[in-house]
């Protein structure tokens, strides 16, 4: 039987007292995925390999069957690999957010205030020296440096994970990898009175994922946006269309998505679509964006693909917990919806 496997990145979380003390996907209305549990069930699974804490990379790769020796530790060459950016063997990875400064602390890990053409202008004006720099998309950018121990000695601090911190203590353990401190002292801005800078974290190194259809003999297609999932899709050597309309965000087109899942499913034993939106509106502590992105995966993704298809099976499931109270990843069980009973 074919397969739609549906992640929507952060969709759980621990009940919320303003809800009624519900969840946001208890909260939302959801008729299709209601429907969907009507005839199939709904479960809860933990997907956080042992001995980290929850991220899309750990958590999505778990997903996918890939045994928690193989995961790595951090993202960033997966997600130069999402872009086509080469990774020299004597070369590391790492995440570069643009960020925002307030009072000396980190305000937020995704250039809150600034438009998308503000955040590419920056990200294209920026000065280098002794590393090179990738804008991505938005707020995310990828740096690749030189491998050296005292670099991949630093400790990960996720910018999402430490907003309110000082940024002295961010940056404390940056001082002593020249490149980086003169990247970070060069390339310090202000518009319309508000901070920003560029924060480096997250060092990887090059990673090899077995294929998808080596762990299940089935072949695969990957509908997404983020780098990350594109970056294991890729990785894992599944087929990834392109799409004109995909944000990584909650203005993401759902339509399009769905429109390329129906498609894909007739070459394809499997289909994945991954949603991003709800992680993105968790970490901006959005409960309001995150219940109304909810809302319109299941009018804009789940109805469309679910009155599509013939003799497959459909599985929505969360990755993680991402807390749209505190804006931070959880530890926690997470939902996992089955439209075939069997599974």
């Amino acid at each position: 039987m074919k397969k739609v496997l549906i992640i929507i990145d952060g969709l759980s979380e621990k009940n919320i007292a303003g809800l009624n003390d519900m969840q946001p996907l208890e909260y939302a209305y959801t008729p299709f995925i209601d429907k969907i549990i009507h005839e199939g069930f709904r479960t809860k699974k933990m997907y956080c390999p042992d001995g980290r804490e929850p991220d899309s990379l750990g958590c999505i790769l778990s997903i996918l069957g890939v045994n928690g020796s193989l995961i790595p530790k951090n993202r960033a060459y997966l997600e130069a690999v999402a872009e086509n950016i080469e990774v020299g063997e004597d070369e590391a990875a790492l995440r570069c957010n643009l960020v925002s400064i307030k009072d000396h602390k980190l305000e937020s890990f995704n250039g809150k205030g600034l438009t998308r053409e503000e955040m590419r202008s920056a990200s294209e004006n920026i000065k280098t020296k002794g590393i090179k720099f990738y804008h991505l998309n938005e707020y995310r950018n990828i740096i690749i440096a030189e491998k050296s121990e005292k670099l991949f000695s630093i400790k990960d601090m996720p910018p999402h994970e430490n907003m309110g911190s000082s940024i002295e203590s961010l940056l404390n353990q940056l001082e002593e990898i020249k490149e980086l401190k003169e990247f970070i002292n060069n390339n310090q801005f202000s518009v319309r009175g508000k901070n920003y800078m560029f924060y480096p974290w997250g060092v990887a190194d090059k990673t090899v994922l077995p294929s998808f259809f080596e762990l299940f003999g089935r072949s695969a297609s990957c509908i997404c946006s983020a780098d990350i999932m594109k970056g294991i899709a890729k990785s894992m050597k599944m087929d990834v269309p392109s799409l004109k309309s995909g944000t990584g965000d909650v203005d993401t087109d759902l339509k399009e998505k769905a429109e390329t899942a129906i498609n894909e499913l007739k070459t394809h034993d499997t289909v994945i679509v991954h949603a991003n939106g709800t992680d993105e509106a968790s970490h901006r502590m959005d409960i309001k964006g995150k219940i109304n992105f909810i809302e319109r995966i299941d009018k804009e993704l789940i109805k469309i693909i679910y009155e599509n298809i013939e003799n497959a099976s459909m599985i929505i499931v969360s990755d993680h917990q991402t807390s749209s109270i505190t804006g931070r990843h959880e530890t926690g069980f997470v939902d996992y919806i089955c439209s075939d009973r069997r599974n």
